[in-house]
């Protein structure tokens, strides 16, 4: 993806959300829970997906869970990794992903459409 372009979004992103990286990181838990068949995922999952860091997507999952959108799951160590998995209960998910894909599109974001299960650009 183009840098202007991966800007424009993250503004367009601030400007809604109040924070640069929500349009990608919800784009990217969906791609993620999508292709794992709706398995839980990690902030480092994220991160990957994204090419952000984690300490860039941590803030927003939290924000996720905050709202109600992502649950995180129990931990089997005291320390292990928390997985997070998607609510669908209420229809607000698919309503902010609606949002975040129309926000830049899914090619002029840098990320594959959720049925296409090939490699990452």
């Amino acid at each position: 993806m183009k840098e202007d372009a991966r800007e424009a979004l993250r503004r367009r992103s601030s400007a809604l959300f109040g924070n640069r990286y929500m349009a990608e990181v919800v784009v990217a838990v969906v791609d993620l829970t999508s292709a794992t068949g709706d398995m839980p995922v990690t902030v480092r999952m994220v991160a990957s997906r994204t090419d952000l860091t984690d300490s860039l997507v941590r803030p927003v999952v939290k924000r996720l869970v905050d709202a109600g959108l992502l649950e995180p799951q129990p931990q089997e160590r005291p320390r292990g990794t928390y997985f997070h998995e998607v609510r669908r209960d209420d229809g607000m998910w698919d309503m902010l992903v609606s949002a975040c894909r129309l926000l830049h599109g899914t090619e002029s974001a840098g990320l594959r459409p959720v049925n296409d299960r090939s490699s990452p650009p």
